[in-house]
């Protein structure tokens, strides 16, 4: 008989027979090899044979039948296989679990599925707000975005396929649906996708034209493609296309820095009012193309606009261009030791030229300095420079510019009137109006302020009641017609205020109020007509 190999025991008492003595009922275990014999108890000394009465028998179990889900995380077959043996088969009960299974997931799965996210999100943002005129993608042509999308979405799904390896049906479900909206962007979102031309290529291939355009010379076909106008032809089309009575200009900057650009940009945009998607196009070697759009200017009007950052060295009315050789020198703030020590010759010549610069911030300081020093030279010139500001647009510091306009103003009436231009404005846009453009206005005793303090003044009169009070003499016809209409804070202001600006015409209407009022108002009513006779008496 073939001899078989057995696993080996864990315990060496699962080979014993475990048996009870018949007469005493006391346990014993003994080998195997005893079964059928006869044997002696221990214990009363009873003799009697191992058979299947005295065998004690433990209750049967089958795998699977505890409930303990914990006993299905261990291995449930032999650690060593037992040998090859003829006539004997193996019985497994199942097959070894995969440890993976239980695992958490790596963070290096978590990071390639969040990568794998992001990217594509962040490039379909990219393909939405980058096609527009200005734009990351102006110029790409819908090919080379489908590229992109198609890249990110490949790139997308092999992420979400590895971060997810127990569930790769639905990663690849949900890569294919983000890579079909990527790719159905481009579609969409098509502004800004005609490619731009390459200004250091001139191009043989001759200019098609229209049978009511003229043959162009060959010196501005050249220009054409040294320039490379291609934008700013495509923007006149679109403009006469849609019917607009906007015009759009190029301008050809030539030397222009870097870190300038948005100076230039932004100044173009607050004096011309032009629409924000102008835009510039390098030409390399510092040179850019601004193609202005939305504008009202005529080229010689931008000529003039340009020449604040620059020098105009030519015009090309014929495609509509004009060409600048920006001065970089002119928007760099001088040495600040010297724009602010007032005692230094160069103080009030170096604050004058920073009222040219065309960055707000440098001319914001500068009339915050020039506000707070007396006036001895360049007076009628920084005075102009001021009123100019005064009326330019974009300009949100007026407040400082009437403050300085109250001490740099020589001859009363223009700072006054464009003071008071710019209160109404304010007014009838209903925002709230700065002290000092009403300070400059009654300091030149322009009396065109008596409505517009009197509206003031009926919105809050603890706030207006000294600037009314500080108008004089042409304020007391409307105090008098206001007088019956006023109760409360109100009545007791309107006393004040004519014991201080009021005349003979005032007395009758004080003594009237005296009947009917309470005590306070008696008192204030007395004091006012009090103050009237002792400017009255000689």
């Amino acid at each position: 008989m073939l001899r078989v190999n057995q696993m080996p025991a864990m315990n060496s008492d699962d080979a014993l027979l475990l048996i009870r003595c018949p007469s005493c009922g006391q346990r014993f275990k003994v080998a195997d090899d005893l079964r059928g014999r006869t044997v002696e108890c221990g214990g009363c000394e009873h003799r009697f044979r191992i058979n299947n009465e005295a065998i004690v028998r433990g209750k049967k179990f089958y795998p699977g039948e505890r409930p303990d889900s914990k006993t299905n995380r261990f291995q449930r077959v032999p650690l060593s296989l037992p040998l090859e043996t003829s006539g004997i088969v193996p019985t497994y009960y199942a097959d070894a679990p995969d440890l993976t299974a239980f695992e958490p997931t790596s963070p290096q799965r978590i990071m390639a599925g969040m990568l794998g996210v992001i990217g594509m999100v962040s490039m379909a943002l990219l393909l939405i707000f980058g096609a527009h005129r200005g734009g990351a993608l102006d110029g790409m042509t819908t090919d080379n975005r489908l590229l992109m999308a198609g890249f990110t979405g490949v790139l997308g799904i092999l992420l979400l396929v590895y971060a997810n390896p127990r569930a790769r049906s639905k990663a690849i479900g949900t890569g294919l649906l983000l890579g079909a909206s990527l790719l159905g962007l481009p579609f969409f979102f098509t502004v800004g996708s005609v490619p731009l031309s390459d200004p250091s290529v001139v191009s043989l291939a001759p200019h098609k034209k229209t049978t009511s355009q003229k043959t162009e010379s060959e010196s501005v076909t050249a220009l054409r493609a040294l320039i490379g106008t291609d934008p700013l032809v495509l923007e006149i089309e679109r403009l006469k296309r849609e019917g607009s009575a906007h015009r759009a200009v190029g301008l050809w900057l030539k030397g222009l820095r870097e870190q300038n650009r948005f100076l230039v940009r932004d100044y173009i945009l607050r004096v011309t009012g032009a629409d924000p998607q102008s835009h510039y196009y390098s030409r390399g070697h510092g040179d850019f193309l601004m193609v202005v759009t939305g504008i009202n200017q005529s080229l010689d009007e931008m000529a003039v606009i340009a020449a604040a950052f620059g020098t105009v060295a030519s015009q090309y009315p014929e495609i509509s261009v004009v060409e600048v050789r920006v001065n970089n020198e002119s928007m760099t703030e001088g040495s600040i030791e010297q724009l602010t020590d007032r005692g230094a010759p160069a103080f009030y010549d170096l604050n004058l030229k920073e009222l040219d610069s065309i960055d707000l911030g440098r001319v914001l300081r500068a009339v915050q300095r020039l506000a707070d020093v007396e006036p001895k030279i360049y007076r009628s010139d920084i005075t102009q420079k001021l009123l100019a500001l005064m009326g330019a647009r974009g300009v949100t510091f007026k407040p400082d510019l009437c403050r300085a306009l109250a001490v740099w103003s020589e001859q009363p009436g223009p700072a006054s009137e464009a003071a008071l231009k710019e209160a109404k404005d304010l007014l009838d846009r209903k925002a709230e109006v700065p002290q000092e453009i009403i300070s400059l206005i009654i300091k030149e005793k322009n009396p065109a302020v008596v409505p517009i303090i009197d509206d003031l003044w009926l919105r809050n009169s603890t706030r207006w009641e000294s600037f009314y009070g500080e108008i004089g003499a042409p304020a007391e016809a409307t105090l008098i017609r206001r007088f019956p209409n006023t109760e409360g804070m109100l009545r007791h202001s309107i006393v004040r205020l004519l014991g201080r600006v009021g005349g003979a015409a005032s007395l009758p209407l004080l003594d009237s109020a005296m009947s009917g009022a309470d005590a306070e108002l008696k008192v204030l009513l007395k004091k006012s007509a009090a103050s009237i006779r002792s400017r009255l008496s000689p």
